[in-house]
């Protein structure tokens, strides 16, 4: 069997890491094209811990299950259970907003098309990853071995998506806590969406744009002095961090501890700079 994973992502997360993304990117996005396992507003994909250690060999059913919480406690995917068997324990993955956005950035910074042999192993083999339980049989084929084009189609669905998190809806701000709460585990909880927080968020996404919300979350997330490892023992919460100043310092790496921002979201720290700078004082937003 082959398999393939993308290197800037395995540069990040770990090989492990890319090659469960690689695969579960696939099913997400074959479901997706057959209008197939769509709840709670995104795709999902399916699978039992049986199918999973069949189709990775190489790997114990705890490794996997490792691989996954990991990926899920990064904020990177979500599972869910939609069996119609209530009895039926097998797990259901999509990708959160977060994962989206982190995706979408790795994909966009990599070089042309033409180039991409140079960073994939060749493809995952035929093997269907929607394999339920016993009590649910609903089985997905198809070839994995995905052809330029589709793979330009891939890219552009996810550049789509990444445009469809900065609309302002009740749904997209509840996204963002979630997001927020998966990604800055540190600090406490956002527990109610008030009205102030609906306009903080909406005035920074206006502001600078979904992605930087991404990536201020991320870097208070890593911040040591932000989550409160300081003489004070001070922390920074969910309001704070949303006021316009305090977002401009995090963003800005004001708080920063004394390492780099990983490379898949350095691109999109990059932008917004720029972008601040050619349109001081005017909506980036806008030009979207």
């Amino acid at each position: 069997m082959n398999y393939s994973f993308d290197t800037q992502i395995a540069e990040e997360l770990g090989v492990n890491a890319a090659i469960v993304i690689n695969n579960l990117q696939f099913w997400i996005k074959k479901n997706e094209a057959n209008g197939k396992h769509f709840h709670d507003d995104r795709c999902w994909t399916y699978n039992s811990m049986k199918a999973w250690k069949e189709l990775f060999p190489f790997w114990t059913e705890r490794q996997i299950r490792k691989i996954l919480e990991d990926l899920v406690e990064k904020g990177i995917i979500i599972k869910g259970n939609f069996n119609e068997m209530k009895y039926d324990r097998t797990l259901w993955y999509a990708f959160s907003n977060y994962g989206i956005s982190i995706l979408h950035i790795c994909q966009m910074k990599l070089t042309d098309l033409s180039n991409r042999s140079d960073r994939n192993v060749k493809p995952i083999p035929d093997i269907n990853t929607d394999i339920n339980t016993d009590v649910n049989t609903d089985r997905e084929s198809g070839s994995s071995e995905l052809s330029e084009s589709t793979e330009i189609a891939i890219i552009e669905e996810c550049e789509v998506k990444a445009t469809e998190v900065i609309k302002t809806g009740k749904t997209d701000l509840n996204d963002v806590v979630a997001e927020f709460n998966q990604t800055v585990a540190r600090l406490p909880k956002v527990t109610a969406l008030t009205p102030k927080r609906q306009r903080d968020i909406k005035a920074r996404i206006s502001e600078h744009g979904r992605e930087a919300v991404s990536v201020c979350f991320f870097k208070t997330g890593k911040s040591d002095f932000l989550c409160g490892v300081n003489d004070r023992g001070w922390q920074a919460n969910f309001d704070w961090i949303l006021k316009p100043e305090n977002f401009i310092k995090i963003l800005e790496g004001n708080y920063d501890n004394k390492v780099s921002i990983p490379k898949n979201l350095q691109g999109a720290l990059s932008n917004l700079q720029t972008q601040k700078q050619v349109t001081e004082g005017g909506s980036i937003f806008d030009e979207r």
